[in-house]
């Protein structure tokens, strides 16, 4: 392009600057104007969507990850329905000693669990799970006998030694009851109502405070019930300490930006105004506050962080140009400069979220884009009345960093400035470098992603030293697994499980998930058949087995009736005898091996059913998991891929070039990049913890995108100097607050390190890098490729001309 027409496109950017500027001055003169009405109206607006705030509800279950109408949890209400079953906590009574559990001591201590659990408000009382609630089964002379194993406290070693015979000889309580070398057994309780968890779990460990144990015995509390309410403590107890800190450091970066006290805190007013009215508005909505959500605190801090920053800069800028106008006037002309970059950067970051939205199924995701957008329009309401409302009102104050730059040829002379200037120096006067190195680090980068594995363990949550972390270690360890999944089996009419075809079906899916790996074990009502038919054969072990008879297993169970509690079985099968369930218990539930199991036992499942009419359907917890985790996996590309579009759609509309939204999206690519780097050769799994740091660095980096490349069209339209004079004076005052944007936002939440909470550590490590990445992409990358490629929407309206 030569000289007259780069000339020519410069004056025709200049002219539609100014016809911006005159625009944003007619609309701030009237807001200024009536400052009082605005103030107070948007302070009345934040109060409707604030008095809310209180009534947000928390929903740290994993089953909120999941679309209410998925099939598997559908499945799975199912059988929790018909089967009484609920979330559990386990509390498992540990002795390593020579006896294990089998001592009047421990026992003792079961019995006591057991009453005190029962009398928990939130507990069912006819589903506590123990030895003693259960019953042993021994053969007689007239067929069988049901006698409860602890029909008197267990004091005299006889009454041991009889509870020890009874499990021996019931292999369906060895390693779901009693641990099967004997050194631990558990009590389990099941939730009336699970939004009451944390309460419950609290009650619980207050009561085992008091528990008589004996020595060498040790209590261990874990189970679906217990590590929900024990996360949602666990890290609000941590993030309520780091957030004030996180706080106070990000103050102190403002502080040591602008040096003045309503620099520092009139951009906390803001970011206060957006939290509390996005918390308000989803209270107010009736959505709840899940795990990720903190992730979108963080969104909200450094957005609104940001387009304080941006327009407290412009602001002492006008001040240092004209340090005897007035605060209105000194507020509008402000205002008028960054209405328009603080606009299109809202703009941007909104379509980036409205896109996480639309391309999942799972509410918290979904709640977290629907959100996210709501907070990045909020902070850009505040910022646009709000802030010059009070602003205009306050007698103009010059900045000490501000007043220093205009004292040598207009470049500042602190720290910052000439950092800042000498580093856009060697970008300005290196570009092609800056390029081709920029590549290279893209491509390394690219190579590390590629180590990205996904996976989630819900218990890696916690550190290893944690109560909970090591009950689950342990009883896990000792046990058949905490975990469970479940296959439902379905026949047509009633008593159609009493077929021996379907129980022998169900005895060799039990046989097959044995042999599956972390299956400790599994239980059905065919080991309860199975023992009946033993004991009324003289406890013949030969007749462990399943009678051919359909009458005679009908007999069975009127013989257990005659002496037990039929209700023993209504975990295992119906009232109608129509259906029944096979529990695999699972010593782990991770992602990676629960994708084996899982695909492995539908493989099973639909080879082998249907049979005699039978059924079979897989649920349970472990396969709900297994689906939410999974649709995190195969949607996680897709929402990037979709959120950089939104970007780089609204970067091309908003500056009428689609050169403009390729260069928008490379700050915001380089995020999610190197965030995908840093968690591949670290060895960050991708899940749920980890699945919003890309929105993340979408939602952050957009800020310094849109921002450089703004100001790089107003250095452009000076129609004096070369390309590379013009791009060099951004680095002073756009570049500076630029800098102060990153630092406040990585500083401040690089406290989250120092957390107690593995998950709070990686997230402000990981916030850390996708601000630094972006920041340093959008500062030497941008201005670089507009060097080298010299794109006409930096000088020109004519789009058609790129």
């Amino acid at each position: 392009m030569n000289k007259e027409t780069d000339v020519i496109g410069s004056k025709q950017m200049l002219a539609q600057l100014k016809e911006t500027d005159m625009q944003g001055n007619r609309v701030f003169s009237q807001l200024i104007r009536w400052r009082w009405p605005t103030l107070i109206i948007s302070l009345l607006f934040f109060g409707v969507l604030a008095v809310n705030a209180p009534k947000l509800t928390r929903d740290t279950s994993s089953d909120a990850f999941i679309d209410p109408l998925d099939p598997a949890l559908l499945n799975r209400e199912r059988v929790e329905e018909i089967f009484g079953l609920a979330d559990p906590i386990v509390i498992a009574v540990v002795n390593e000693g020579k006896d294990g559990i089998y001592n009047p001591g421990s026992l003792n201590l079961v019995a006591w669990i057991t009453d005190q659990l029962m009398r928990v408000g939130n507990i069912d009382p006819d589903q506590v799970t123990s030895l003693a609630t259960e019953s042993s089964i021994t053969g007689t002379a007239s067929g069988m006998e049901v006698d409860d194993f602890f029909e008197t406290l267990p004091v005299a070693q006889a009454n041991v030694d009889r509870i020890k015979t009874g499990v021996d000889n019931f292999p369906l309580y060895q390693g779901s009851l009693v641990a099967r070398n004997g050194k631990a057994t558990v009590v389990i309780g099941e939730l009336i109502d699970p939004d009451l968890a944390t309460e419950t779990y609290q009650e619980i460990m207050t009561l085992l405070e008091e528990a008589p144990a004996s020595p060498g015995d040790a209590l261990h509390v874990t189970g679906e019930g217990a590590v929900a309410a024990y996360l949602s403590t666990y890290v609000d107890s941590d993030a309520s300490r780091l957030n004030p800190l996180a706080a106070v450091v990000i103050t102190i970066v403002l502080l040591l930006a602008f040096r003045t006290l309503r620099g520092t805190l009139l951009p906390n007013l803001i970011v206060l105004l957006t939290a509390g009215g996005t918390v308000g508005a989803m209270a107010a909505s009736g959505v709840s506050f899940y795990v990720i959500t903190n992730g979108l605190i963080v969104c909200m801090i450094g957005i609104a962080v940001a387009d304080s920053v941006h327009i407290f800069s412009q602001y002492y800028e006008e001040i240092s140009k004209d340090p005897l106008a007035d605060g209105k006037t000194v507020t509008q002309r402000a205002m008028s400069a960054m209405w328009k970059p603080v606009t299109l950067t809202t703009l941007t970051t909104m379509a980036g979220f409205f896109a996480l939205a639309l391309t999942t199924t799972m509410p918290p995701i979904y709640y977290f884009g629907i959100f996210g957008a709501w907070a990045v329009g909020l902070a850009w309401l505040f910022s646009m009345t709000t802030l010059p409302a009070i602003l205009s009102m306050l007698k103009p104050k010059q900045s000490r960093s501000f007043r220093a730059a205009t004292e040598e040829r207009g470049l500042s002379l602190n720290v910052t400035g000439r950092l800042m200037h000498r580093f856009g120096t060697a970008v300005v006067n290196w570009p092609l470098g800056v390029v081709v190195t920029g590549t290279l680090i893209a491509v390394i980068a690219t190579v590390g992603a590629m180590f990205v594995v996904a996976n989630e363990e819900r218990i890696d949550s916690f550190r290893t030293e944690e109560p909970i972390h090591i009950a689950d270690r342990t009883i896990n360890r000792l046990m058949d697994g905490t975990y469970y999944l479940d296959v439902m089996i379905e026949t047509e009419q009633a008593e159609g499980v009493l077929e021996p075809a379907v129980l022998r079906q169900i005895d060799q899916t039990q046989r097959y998930l044995e042999t599956l790996p972390n299956v400790g074990g599994t239980t059905s009502i065919v080991d309860y058949i199975k023992r009946m038919h033993q004991a009324i054969n003289e406890d013949d072990p030969d007749y462990y087995s399943i009678p051919d008879n359909k009458n005679l297993i009908a007999q069975l169970f009127l013989l257990y009736s005659a002496s037990g509690d039929p209700s023993d079985f209504e975990e295992e099968i119906d009232g109608e005898r129509r259906l029944a369930l096979i529990r695999a218990n699972v010593a782990v539930n991770r992602y990676q091996d629960n994708s084996v199991l899982v695909q492995r036992v539908t493989e099973h499942l639909n080879e082998s059913y249907p049979v005699a009419g039978a059924s079979a359907t897989l649920t349970g917890d472990l396969n709900v998991d297994y689906h939410w985790i999974d649709g995190i996996v195969k949607s996680n590309l897709l929402s990037i891929v979709l959120c950089l579009s939104a970007v780089f759609l609204m970067a091309s509309i908003l500056f009428r070039s689609l050169v403009a939204g390729l260069f928008a999206t490379v700050p915001v690519s380089m995020a999610v990049l190197f965030v995908y780097a840093v968690m591949g050769v670290s060895g960050i799994w991708l899940g749920v913890s980890t699945s919003m740091f890309a929105s993340i660095a979408i939602g952050l980096g957009v800020d310094f995108s849109i921002h450089t490349l703004h100001s790089m069209q107003e250095k452009i339209s000076a129609v004096t100097g070369s390309w590379n004079e013009r791009l060099v004076t951004l680095y002073a005052s756009t570049g500076r607050a630029q800098l102060f944007n990153f630092l406040a936002i990585a500083l401040g939440f690089s406290v989250l390190m120092t957390s107690t909470v593995p998950p709070l550590v990686r997230f402000g490590a990981l916030v850390g890098v996708a601000v630094a990445s972006a920041f340093l992409a959008a500062m030497t990358l941008l201005p670089a490729m507009a060097l080298v490629f010299k794109p006409a929407f930096l000088h020109s309206n004519q789009t058609e001309k790129e």
